[in-house]
Formats: structure tokens, C-alpha cells, sequence
């Protein structure tokens, strides 16, 4: 397991010497943030950092003590955040369960900018960066939500693993973690823009529309759309609704269904299902069919079949009134 760790490992001792050791784990790598879930024997080690942060998210199993400058955490439920000191770290615990995630910090402050919008202050980020925290779920329900939110993507991101064998980069899953963990260690940031004014003024973003039409076959993230609106993340929701009533990535999630029902629809189209999505920015062709099913009330191989015989029909006629005539 020592491996796969973020952390140089100096000791790695197993405290039940009378029960045999065993460990279960997985590593990902995830756009640039490494994904470490562990579940198995107690240990008693000394690790050293290499040179990411580290979010430690607890299963409810055990206790974990870590101690880092001469001061312990202790934790059973709570996460668990490590900046990037190249600390080192003696880590002990009744069971090694749980899931580490590793990051550079530096990548959470633009993400941090967009969910703020313009009036964002990098200050309480930068500080919360600094500095080793335990982040009770019992003090804060923000956190508590925030924390099983991100949870529920961990074990989305293993079913995504178990039923394809990788995680599609169109979900941009890494964007969703930065998210959440960015509000875990700010949680004032679920705020940002609440108390902005309705907005009155005439739809401000047929750039950044058009922009989203030109790029549907692309991975696009909910931080990269509030980077290029320079509206909060309530702001950019809240000037969506308003325009089509649901949010950015709903209507993105509906003009490419749209996108692939007119490919479809194409008279003598004559390309497979997987070009279809592909060229509308699904990776996977059950997801599509899925999302198309939902949208549309029918399978887009229906639709392809039915306009499909409809061409054929159709240059059947015109082929028998050339030969009568």
C-alpha cells in the first residue's frame, strides 16, 4: 500500500502483531487530483509528504490520530485536511479506512474565484490552506452535507470504474471534487451571491452561449462556464433560470440531446450511434441513450431507424417514378 501513498514512508508498522495484516486499496488518478481508498489493518507509521495537499475523508470505522509538529488530531468521523508543508506526519489508528485525496493547492483558487464571482476575497482560502484542520461534521451541516456529498461521488466515481473501467472526462468529476472541497474548507462560500439582487437587465451571456454550441463535443465544467461569465455561481444559476428555466449545465445537458437528435434526424445519415454521441460530447454510449431516453421519450436508435426508412421509402418513390416516367 506504502506505494501508492502521497507520503515518502519512513515507518509502516502493524500495532496487532497477533492478527495478520490486511489492506484493501485503490488509486486513481483523476484529471490532476490522485484518489487514494483504503480500507484494512491498524497501523503505526511515520510519513513524510511529497508535495500535494491532502483532504482525508474518514469511513465511520476506527479512530485516526494523526500528529504533525508536535500536535495530534484525532478523529472518527471528522475530515481531516493536510497542506502542503512537506510535513512529517506519525500517523496511528485502531483501522487505515477512508479516502485521501491529493491536490496542489494552488488549482482551488480559481475555482474558489468562480464560485465567488467578482467580489470573491482569496483571503479565508489561502489561510485555510496553511494550516492543519479537522472539519467536524457534528460543529457545521454544511460540512456534514458537503462531506457525504463528497462521498456519494467517490462511490460514483467507483461504479463509473466498475461498469466501463474509467471514468468518462466528459462528467469532469475532478471539477465536482475541487468544488466540494473548496466549500469544506470555506463553507461561507455556499453564500457567495445570495444576497445579489434578481437580476433585470437583459440576458448578458449570448457569448458565452454561443461559445457552449461551438463547443458541445468538449468537456466543460461548471467552473470553466462561471470563469468565462464572471457572475457569482448564484448569479450564473440565477441568469440561466431566468432565461431558460434550469441551470448552465441542464441546458448544456439538453443542446447536446438536441444536437444529437438533429444528426439523427439527418436524412441518409449514416453514422453509428457512438459517432452520434461522441459528436455531442458523450464518451459513453449507455449514458446517452439514458439521457436521450429521458429528454425525448424514445431510444435515439429509434429515431435513427424511423428517418432512417423514411429516406429509404422516400428514394425508393422517387426511383420508381424516374423508371415510369
Amino acid at each position: 500500500m506504502g506505494t501508492f501513498l502521497p507520503f515518502q514512508v519512513h515507518r509502516w508498522d502493524h500495532p496487532g502483531r497477533d492478527q495478520p495484516f490486511v489492506n484493501h486499496s485503490g488509486f486513481l488518478r483523476l484529471g490532476d487530483l490522485t484518489l487514494l481508498s483504503t480500507w484494512g489493518s491498524g497501523i503505526d507509521g511515520e510519513v513524510e509528504q511529497k508535495c500535494e495537499a491532502q483532504l482525508i475523508l474518514p469511513y465511520l470505522a476506527g479512530v485516526n490520530a494523526f500528529t504533525i509538529d508536535q500536535q495530534t488530531y484525532t478523529t472518527r468521523s471528522a475530515s481531516f485536511f493536510i497542506p502542503a508543508t512537506r510535513a512529517k506526519i506519525r500517523v496511528v489508528n485502531t483501522m487505515c479506512s477512508g479516502v485521501i485525496i491529493s491536490f496542489a493547492p494552488d488549482s482551488l483558487l480559481p475555482v474558489a474565484h468562480a464560485i465567488g464571482g467578482p467580489g470573491f476575497d482569496p483571503l479565508p482560502l489561502r489561510k485555510a490552506l496553511e494550516q492543519p484542520a479537522l472539519l467536524s461534521r457534528r460543529a457545521d451541516p454544511r460540512i456534514e452535507r458537503l462531506h457525504n456529498l463528497l462521498m456519494e461521488t467517490m462511490a460514483y466515481t467507483e461504479r463509473c470504474l466498475v461498469s466501463g473501467g474509467a471514468v468518462n472526462p466528459m462528467l469532469r468529476l475532478d471539477d465536482l471534487i475541487r468544488r466540494l472541497v473548496v466549500m469544506l474548507l470555506v463553507p461561507d462560500l455556499l453564500d457567495a451571491g445570495t444576497a445579489a439582487a434578481p437580476i433585470s437587465e437583459p440576458f448578458l451571456h449570448q457569448q458565452l452561449v454561443e461559445w457552449l454550441l461551438a463547443h458541445l463535443d468538449q468537456p466543460i465544467s461548471l467552473s470553466e462556464l462561471e470563469q468565462r461569465s464572471s457572475y457569482s455561481r448564484r448569479a450564473l444559476q440565477y441568469a440561466f433560470k431566468q432565461r431558460f428555466g434550469c441551470g448552465p449545465m441542464q441546458w448544456l445537458r439538453q443542446q447536446r440531446l438536441a444536437k444529437a437528435r438533429a444528426l439523427l434526424e439527418q436524412p441518409g445519415s449514416s453514422g453509428g450511434l457512438a459517432q452520434v454521441a461522441q459528436a455531442c460530447g458523450y464518451l459513453c454510449q449507455g449514458s446517452f441513450s439514458r439521457d436521450f431516453l429521458a429528454r425525448y421519450g424514445e431510444r435515439p436508435s429509434q429515431v435513427q431507424r424511423r428517418f432512417r426508412d423514411a429516406d429509404l421509402l422516400e428514394r425508393f418513390a422517387r426511383s420508381d417514378a424516374a423508371a415510369g416516367s
